[in-house]
């Protein structure tokens, strides 16, 4: 927090020596490889073009300035040729086809032109003195801007201000504490069709007002020594943005398949039979698990840090360990950290081989205090450090640790005046993170080719998902408000090209003021983590494990477990999706539709296109608010749907959180996975969910599959495509089944069952690749071959085994039948009422008359034919019938229609036992 306010101290200073207009006039420019030199009155514009839409902007003191060549963030090579340039006497303009630059020349400004339209534009160009930079640019008042990291507010970040130092904050829960996160990334995204990332050697500390001071303007400053460059990124939507600035700053590599499994770590398991007797409890007790993770613990205590092997004492055996753990499908994961103590048997060899931070003008180490340890800190910058700490960490990877737990390197404790290899450390610290990602990435993959890394890490900076970094949200507090901020803080990060941001469920620390027992707070976490990228339970509380929780809650989260592993194959596929093009996992409510509105929700995101999550936040929360976008949209438990662009309020209890499918969309179940681990998946028995709605003609959604290891599998084309197409008319459902896609391990056949919601009567016909099929309507007769109806849940099942390098294709024929399906949602409980339901004859029937007029009351069976009719005469508005009903019907569903000579019907489903 001190250095917070020291901050805004240097931003008013630096805010007053920065006065000036950037380049100045316009006297003349050079043509280059993929580039511009513009030379101005008061300095250089350097312009780099790096796709059709991507272009990189610095300003030199002069045309003989050292430019900003390399990055750390940046991957993508500049382009060979810049495009087709234009100039008239006002200006120059980069034309692509796709967008425009444009260069003022009195003065020399940039601005990015996205059809007719300006989207940004600098007011002056930036401004550098010795220690400082400042940037200013006109933005739209009423954008939505998205990204920096992972803030706790928003998600909208239009007006507000935001550091960008890289800052630990412990038992954080409201948003006061999102001037700084331990992932700042420079980069936003405008609902103005671009984004803007800046990038330097020296990052300093950073400040970002969008808006906050001026509504029409972006401010940027920073207290930094380096040379600096900004890009404009342009892209018609979300996707074509994220896209281009993954290209620039490297994509997401795959995480092996068993990261998407639930992870089991504590604060910590001191020593081997704590760590597996939970592990046995889990499975014996019939939740599924796929890795543990061991904090500090594993090499002693905190005065130990840098030990970097095992505590004999405690941990006996880790290789035998490891070895059993791995035979149960459960991988083993170690905490890793920057700092050593001066007490660890590391610290000497380390100190001699200089691999510590020195005191400035000094060849010493320098000390520092985290915890109650003193300890030197790892200058991860020298390729000496990066060996030795490799060197410790690959005999671990060898002994089958599947996973890094990388904490603390923010760094947390980091004197602003330690000198490091790369420079002074307020200068270099946000690049700490980045540079300790990548030796584990680089070394990871260079020794252990055929394996994937998993690499949780608390802190991070721009590219460093290329590292293959799996984001946590760090020590939140263990209180309904710090589980509020999760949503933000995820949607923020997947914007910022981090799609694996998670928080540790149930809360990582458990205050003074906090009971260490809330199950309620830990269902509903556990809840909301199950679809969110990485399911991991952590904290510092004993009980953490589920197994731990009395019932419902017992049952509940054992259950959403399973929801996990069955919706894996989902879940993998975004994860593809992600991998390829850089779509976040974990999306705001406005990714797909431009709106100021979905832009404010901050309890409710999408969970890949297909999904919409709204977790229940508050103690006791009976209803909540959920907001629908437009289209249709299907509750994920009940199949019951409802009409977008609305507001509903679904009655929470503590079986499910809302979660509402998007009409028109598949989403494919595991139906054999997974009794243990993902170590047992290969998506050879699958359930697909079609909500299919006369609202939307044609659908689709592609399943990804790999082997779940090779980390080539994409660059291999080792992997398969499944596509699912629906189309969707008055009196017809198609749905295609293609293996687009195939490799030397794709499965020949496949057991599909395919849930078709929303099939308001029952089907006229069935045909599977041309034949037809029979109907059945009695679950018991479902069968490989044939499709089950059932009126109640208004769902078709077709199930049959699927020749996958043949196209299969399911088509429903429903003409004619929907004149006895209409109903008045609503109403019919006001109406028509039918009990006992389920029951047995004589059936009561109490009907409410709603018009005066003449009535009739129909009985029909599954397949639309009438079992009973009888005439119930005139009656008056308010009057109440009961009948009494001695029918002779056999057991199964039925359709109860009452009708009136106005043309009004209420029905009532009923099932006879």
């Amino acid at each position: 927090m001190i250095y917070k306010y020291f901050f805004v101290l240097i931003f008013v200073l630096a805010g007053k020596l920065s006065f000036g207009q950037g380049a100045g006039n316009f006297i003349s420019y050079e043509k280059g490889k993929g580039s511009l030199t513009i030379q101005g009155t008061r300095g250089t514009m350097y312009i780099q073009s790096f796709s059709p839409e991507i272009f990189k902007i610095q300003l030199l003191p002069s045309k003989s300035s050292p430019s900003l060549d390399s990055s750390f963030s940046v991957v993508l090579p500049p382009l060979s040729e810049i495009q087709s340039t234009i100039e008239t006497s006002n200006s120059i303009e980069i034309r692509s086809g796709k967008c425009t630059l444009v260069i003022d020349k009195f003065p020399l400004n940039v601005a990015l032109k996205s059809g007719n339209d300006i989207t940004i534009k600098e007011t002056r160009g930036f401004v550098q003195t010795r220690d400082s930079v400042s940037f200013l640019f006109s933005i739209n008042p009423k954008d939505v801007f998205h990204g920096a990291g992972s803030r706790p507010f928003g998600p909208d970040l239009n007006r507000k201000a935001f550091d960008f130092y890289n800052t630990w904050e412990y038992a954080y829960y409201d948003q006061a504490t999102g001037l700084s996160q331990s992932f700042n990334v420079p980069f936003i995204i405008s609902s103005h069709k671009y984004g803007l990332l800046f990038d330097t050697d020296r990052p300093g500390s950073m400040r970002m007002y969008i808006g906050a001071v001026d509504s029409t303007l972006l401010r940027v400053e920073s207290v930094s020594t380096g040379k600096w460059a900004y890009y404009l990124i342009h892209g018609n939507n979300n996707d074509e943005i994220l896209a281009n600035y993954t290209l620039l700053t490297g994509r997401q590599p795959l995480p092996p398949r068993w990261a998407f499994g639930y992870i089991q770590s504590k604060s910590g398991y001191k020593n081997e039979s704590e760590a597996t007797v939970a592990v046995t409890k889990l499975q014996n007790q019939g939740f599924p698990l796929d890795a543990l993770a061991l904090d500090m613990h594993w090499y002693g205590d905190e005065s130990l840090r840098g030990n970097v092997d095992w505590d004999a004492k405690n941990w006996p055996k880790p290789a035998e360990m490891i070895k059993n753990l791995s035979e149960k499908g459960v991988k083993t994961i170690l905490v890793a950290e920057p700092y050593i103590s001066t007490r660890s048997v590391n610290y000497k060899p380390a100190e001699a081989a200089l691999l510590f931070v020195k005191k400035p003008g000094t060849n010493n180490t320098y000390i520092q205090t985290v915890g109650s340890t003193t300890v030197g800190l790892l200058d991860i910058f020298k390729p000496a450090a990066q060996s030795w700490l490799w060197e410790k960490y690959k005999k671990l990877a060898d002994q089958g640790i599947a996973g890094w737990w990388s904490d603390k390197t923010e760094p947390d404790v980091h004197a602003r005046d330690a000198i490091h290899e790369l420079g002074n450390a307020f200068q270099i610290h946000n690049l700490y993170p980045l540079f300790w990602s990548k030796t584990f990435y680089n070394n990871f993959t260079k020794d252990f080719p055929n394996k994937r890394i998993f690499s949780l890490s608390r802190s991070g900076w721009a590219g460093s998902q290329r590292y293959g970094v799996l984001p946590w949200s760090g020590d939140v507090g263990r209180y309904w408000a710090g589980l509020r901020l999760q949503i933000p803080i995820i949607t923020q990060a997947g914007m910022s090209g981090l799609a694996y941001m998670h928080s540790d469920v149930g809360g990582t620390v458990t205050m003074s003021d906090k009971t260490d027992k809330d199950e309620e707070l830990d269902l509903r976490w556990f809840q909301f983590a199950t679809f969110t990228p990485i399911l991991r339970s952590s904290g510092q509380r004993e009980n953490v494990e589920p197994f731990n929780l009395s019932e419902p809650f017992y049952s509940t989260v054992k259950k959403y477990a399973n929801i996990r592993y069955q919706l894996l194959p989902y879940i993998y596929s975004l994860a593809w999706k992600n991998s390829v093009s850089g779509r976040p996992i974990c999306l705001p409510m406005d990714y797909f539709i431009n709106s100021k509105a979905l832009a404010n929700l901050n309890d409710q995101y999408f969970f890949g296109e297909n999904l919409l999550i709204a977790p229940v936040l508050l103690h006791g929360m009976p209803s909540r608010q959920v907001v629908l976008p437009p289209g249709k949209w299907f509750n994920l438990w009940t199949s019951e749907v409802h009409n977008g662009n609305a507001d509903i309020f679904p009655k929470v209890n503590v079986d499910h959180i809302p979660v509402y499918a998007k009409g028109g969309s598949f989403i494919p179940f595991a139906t054999s996975t997974t009794k243990k681990s993902t170590g047992f998946y290969n998506s050879d028995s699958l359930t697909i969910k079609f909500f299919q709605d006369i609202s939307v003609p044609t659908s689709e959604f592609t399943m990804f599959h790999d082997d779940g290891i090779d980390p080539n599998s994409l660059g291999k084309a080792q992997y398969e495509l499944i596509h699912f197409e629906g189309k969707v008319s008055n009196d017809h459902v198609n749905v295609t089944i293609e293996r687009t896609k195939s490799f030397d391990k794709s499965l020949a056949k496949r057991h599909l069952i395919f849930d078709i919601e929303n099939v308001t009567s029952a089907p006229l016909s069935m045909m599977l690749n041309g034949k037809a099929i029979p109907i059945v309507y009695l679950i018991n007769e479902l069968k490989n071959g044939t499709a089950y109806y059932d009126l109640l849940k208004r769902q078709l099942k077709v199930q049959f085994d699927w020749d996958c390098n043949v196209t299969a294709n399911i088509s429903v024929l429903r003409e004619g039948l929907s004149v006895i399906t209409g109903s008045e949602p609503g109403l019919n409980s006001k109406v028509l009422n039918v009990f006992p339901n389920p029951g047995r004859a004589p059936l009561s029937v109490e009907i409410s008359i709603p018009e005066s007029g003449f009535y009739e009351l129909d009985i029909y069976n599954l397949a639309g034919k009438s079992v009973y009719k009888q005439s119930l005469g005139q009656h008056s508005k308010g009057k109440v019938l009961d009948l009494s009903l001695d029918l002779q019907l056999s057991g199964g569903a039925y359709l109860v229609r009452l009708r009136n000579s106005q043309g009004q019907f209420f029905t009532r489903k009923i099932v006879i036992q």
